[in-house]
């Protein structure tokens, strides 16, 4: 509801007169309490606030104007309503695709994609020659929980895990990569890094060069919408064009959500950023540049304003669950018609991508908070809309993978197979994240509460223990061999979505 209230209450007609000789207006003379509660109701819209990306601006839920006049009226009413409308409305963002953002979208997600390859691709070079003890007590002591990565290591010995791709060691990927790039940097620092980096095989690397030197200070934040000059800067670093292996013309580049909302609420005056109440982050298609860790971008803001409180609702069906790695090009690639394209018409949604993908966004979310995140600030909502039930279907595929994470530590616990090394554990079978079963068990207990939490039925984890005694005397081959032995092994979507290759087409210029 909405009270109108014209400049007419303002107005000092049948006001009366204060005790220094001056009128009042009418409106002025009612008690600040009643003035509070008409501020409340004329500035209160059902829906709250929307953002247009185009025109960087607020709009109502509805799409029409905001109408703040009663706040020109005078100086003392606009006193008393200063920031109220930022105060009391929520500010939905969603994520953002247009032709005129479509190539510098794809550049910096290409730029982010070539920083973590290069880097890994270097470190598999430099590590035996420059890495030092000096440099692994520096490294342990920022990343702790990486510690074991160097257990047993001497000075000109290989450690793989540091350079291999499509790897994050079972934390956060953005945690990981965090890590990854100090490693690199403190490399950056030996004083024949240069001559070293300079040698290595250019196959090792790419094909298109790139600004060595510069390399282990390159660190963009892939939650921050770059600037042009910015974006340049990368290019030039990284070679970074439309023509660069990373970048795909026909692809629908998005930004996230939450990268749309940083970039508006950095715009705003720091007194009317800091009275936001209410920000929500509708991420409602599939972005690039490790979308999922883009929370970690509000973390100042929150920690300067401790009454913020950031919502990510999470689309599964567009956001998180993706093709298979080796069905992307395909999906790039094919003729322009969708219909034409027999590989992907009968793609589907492969149980064995499930859990990774869910996990590697829960994983994000769980970091927050030891990332300096204020409690209570942040919560995520994954959505199972616009099939909430079948959704519930396919999450019983995370409920079976979690168990066999579960059942397999508890395996090693209890002396039924040999205990791995960290390291191994996290590289074999049946390991996805190492928060991912405890939080899924506090999703599936109802009013459980939380910063994660889901608006369908996530269902029971599978009984652990009645993994154990079916596959009790298993060796670590037989857990191995049937890790992937999912049923079923892919789903369709069902309606209103799309047919899966449809809903997955989309993100491809037709």
């Amino acid at each position: 509801m909405r009270v109108s209230a014209p400049a007419e209450l303002c107005s000092s007609t049948a006001g009366s007169v204060a005790g220094n000789g001056v009128t009042l207006p009418a409106f002025l003379r009612l008690p600040r309490e009643l003035r509070d509660f008409i501020y409340e109701q004329y500035v209160q819209v059902d829906g709250g606030y929307i953002h247009s990306f185009e025109t960087n601006k607020l709009v109502q839920a509805d799409g029409g104007p905001i109408s703040l006049s009663l706040a020109l009226t005078c100086r003392q009413v606009a006193g008393e309503m200063q920031g109220l409308a930022l105060r009391l409305n929520a500010i939905t963002f969603s994520t953002h695709f247009s032709e005129s953002t479509r190539q510098q979208a794809g550049l910096f997600n290409g730029a982010i994609v070539n920083l973590v390859y290069r880097k890994k691709a270097l470190l598999r070079k430099l590590i035996p020659r420059l890495l030092s003890y000096d440099m692994v007590q520096r490294a342990t002591d920022a990343f702790p929980q990486f510690a074991h990565i160097f257990h047993g290591w001497t000075p000109h010995q290989d450690i793989a895990a540091l350079y291999k791709q499509d790897f994050d060691c079972g934390e956060a990927p953005s945690t990981w990569d965090d890590f990854i790039g100090f490693v690199f940097n403190l490399l950056s620092k030996h004083s024949t890094f240069h001559d070293e980096a300079e040698l290595t095989p250019g196959h090792w690397i790419s094909d298109i060069p790139c600004n060595i030197p510069v390399l282990g200070e390159t660190s963009p934040e892939p939650w921050l919408i770059p600037n042009p000059s910015e974006l340049d800067r990368l290019a030039k670093i990284l070679d970074v064009e439309p023509r660069a292996p990373a970048y795909f013309a026909r692809l629908r580049y998005r930004y996230s959500a939450a990268s749309v909302a940083l970039k508006f609420l950095h715009g705003l005056p720091s007194s009317c950023r800091k009275e936001v109440r209410n920000v929500i982050l509708h991420e409602d298609c599939e972005s690039g540049s490790n979308a999922a860790s883009h929370g970690r971008g509000f973390i100042p803001l929150c920690q300067t304003n401790r009454l913020l409180r950031v919502q990510r609702i999470v689309n599964v069906w567009s956001s998180v669950f993706r093709v298979r790695p080796e069905l992307r090009v395909d999906y790039i690639m094919r003729s322009a018609s969708a219909e034409n394209s027999d590989i992907v018409k009968d793609d589907r949604l492969f149980s064995s991508t499930i859990t990774k993908a869910v996990g590697a966004w829960i994983a994000e979310a769980q970091a927050l908070l030891s990332l300096g995140m204020p409690q209570e600030s942040f919560s995520m909502l994954l959505d199972g809309n616009p099939t909430p039930e079948h959704t519930s279907t396919v999450f019983q595929i995370i409920q079976r993978d979690v168990a066999w994470q579960s059942a397999l530590d508890a395996a090693y616990d209890r002396g039924h197979l040999p205990t791995p090394t960290w390291y191994e554990r996290r590289c074999r079978a049946g390991y996805n994240y190492e928060g991912l079963p405890a939080a899924m068990r506090n999703m599936s207990i109802a009013g459980a509460g939380g910063p994660i939490s889901c608006n369908f039925d996530v269902g029971e984890p599978d009984d652990v223990e009645t993994l154990l005694t079916l596959h009790q005397g298993w060796t670590p081959k037989q857990w191995a061999d049937h890790w992937g032995m999912h049923q079923p092994q892919s789903f369709q979507t069902e309606h209103p979505l799309p047919p899966w290759h449809e809903l997955k087409w989309l993100r491809v210029t037709m």
